[in-house]
């Protein structure tokens, strides 16, 4: 019986995310300022042998993003030779099966067979959050499977688990962080998770504390999101869905009776999430601002897993199991398909980027970079083409879009160089040409530029021309660091240097 109900529900799952990924001949989110591009560009440089540790759209330390899940991009890539796109996508299928093999798996090690089929059940519910190709697909599986094992007092694993969700997205695992430290002022035992999971993550933030230009991350605030995320906002945010609302509620009524201590634990986890949630308040007098809607991004997978528990005595009843079979099935297909329905980024993952992009030329200037520009060369261009071509090619890029820039690096001042190279005199197009490194610059309509014939025109494909910058405009490439680094002290030096060599090793 139980093998039947696993093939009811992943018929669903077959039947509704299967032809979505099907259909899609870009990943989806694959546009100018969409963060699949940022995604792609990190795993293309892994793929292409650069160091990861280095921040893959300016090829220089720090990595501002947990890598693991580029790094798994990259592998699938290369071990089924296919696209980083078409990687993109096998993994986003594979994913959101896996998000509720595990959700059905956790459920049922707690409480037993018949929550095992109901968690199943709810967590169709959760297709909508694997529309996108995105760590935050992953990092909620390691972090649903830590809190099992947290509930088994299996410490070590907890945090290892932890550690990785960290490598993954380290704002969807920060609550779980704020939850061992607040275990752990009752039990000790629990401090042994949250020091595992920082010493594996410790490389990480070794990278970021010695290459950082900043004390706390610069987050550009790209859709005014510090004046929007209000009080109010935040506490609707922390809400579990009006459909799972009345089941919820019935775990903490169950669990709080029956003393259930994995419904408890759960919901204690939840009282983690809301504080971090909220917390931001509280740090805004200072100038501190967090982004801490990312901190809720666990919530509705452990909103289904109570909700699994709640409806656990109800599920045997002919209601329960009309409800189970038929309603949730529909009300899943409904959900995802509207999701889709009303996200306008999707609709050009259904189109060619030749068709959705034609005026641009992102996809013919891309493959003469690939095949005329090496891995490492630097190229100087719009925002908009920046973002195209490092996530197309890997090549480094001298700035990349409002937004969506490494928050550990001065992404201001880079955009303001950018418009020195392009509206410059030549000798201030000397200076950032040489602070930079840059070996080609790619001129299109959108950027506005001048005096730019004393580089010469290499290529050109409609109204985009690349330009190769002259060997005199070079001199000094061999000879060091930019002045800038110049600037450093030995010390420093010496640490960057062993560091890099370090990293470079390893990987």
């Amino acid at each position: 019986m139980r093998k039947t109900y696993y093939f009811f529900f992943i018929s669903i799952w077959t039947l509704t995310f299967i032809p979505y990924i099907i259909t899609r001949k870009s990943p989806p989110g694959y546009i100018i300022g969409g963060d699949t591009l940022v995604h792609a560009a990190i795993a293309r440089g892994i793929l292409l042998g650069r160091n990861p540790f280095l921040d893959q759209t300016y090829n220089v330390p720090p990595n501002w993003y947990p890598f693991l899940y580029h790094m798994i991009v990259a592998g699938v890539a290369k071990g089924f030779s296919i696209s980083i796109e078409k990687s993109m996508l096998v993994l986003q299928l594979i994913l959101s099966l896996l998000m509720i093999l595990v959700m059905s798996l956790v459920a049922g090690k707690l409480w037993g067979e018949e929550a095992e089929i109901v968690s199943m059940a709810l967590s169709l519910l959760m297709l909508p959050y694997h529309r996108y190709p995105n760590p935050k697909e992953l990092a909620p599986i390691f972090g649903i499977i830590s809190l099992f094992y947290l509930s088994r007092r299996r410490y070590i694993m907890s945090g290892i688990l932890v550690g990785l969700a960290l490598w993954t997205h380290y704002a969807v695992a920060f609550p779980l962080l704020l939850f061992f430290l607040t275990l752990g002022l009752k039990d000790r035992r629990y401090i042994l998770s949250l020091i595992i999971s920082l010493i594996i993550f410790s490389p990480f933030v070794v990278n970021i504390l010695l290459h950082s230009e900043f004390l706390f991350p610069q987050v550009e605030d790209i859709y005014a999101f510090w004046v929007n995320d209000t009080v109010k906002r935040k506490l609707l945010s922390v809400l579990p869905p009006v459909y799972l609302a009345p089941l919820v509620a019935l775990a903490g009524i169950k669990g709080y009776k029956r003393r259930e201590r994995e419904v408890l634990l759960l919901i204690a986890f939840v009282f983690v999430i809301i504080i971090a949630r909220l917390s931001p308040e509280t740090l805004k007098p200072f100038g501190i601002k967090l982004w801490s809607s990312r901190f809720t991004y666990l919530l509705p997978y452990v909103y289904v897993l109570l909700s699994a528990y709640g409806m656990l005595n109800f599920a045997k009843s002919k209601l329960g199991k009309f409800i189970l079979f038929f309603l949730i099935p529909i009300l899943a297909v409904v959900n995802f398909s509207a999701s889709i329905a009303e996200d306008p980024f999707l609709k050009v993952s259904t189109l060619d980027l030749k068709e959705y992009f034609p005026q641009e030329h992102f996809v013919e200037v891309a493959e003469w970079v690939k095949k005329n520009i090496e891995r490492d060369d630097t190229i100087a261009a719009g925002e908009e083409m920046s973002m195209m071509i490092n996530a197309l090619t890997g090549r480094p890029v001298v700035a990349t879009m409002y937004g969506h820039g490494n928050t550990f690096l001065n992404n201001t001042r880079r955009r303001k160089d950018l418009e020195i190279l392009f509206l410059g005199n030549c000798n201030e197009k000397k200076g950032i040409v040489r602070k930079y490194k840059v070996r080609y610059i790619i001129l299109d309509p959108p950027t506005t530029a001048k005096d730019m014939e004393c580089l010469g025109i290499v290529y050109k494909i409609g109204n985009v021309s690349i330009l190769k910058v002259k060997s005199s405009f070079k001199e000094g490439f061999e000879n060091g660091m930019h002045h800038e680094e110049e600037e450093s002290t030995i010390t420093l030096a010496f640490v960057y240097r062993f560091y890099r060599k370090f990293f470079s090793y390893l990987w």
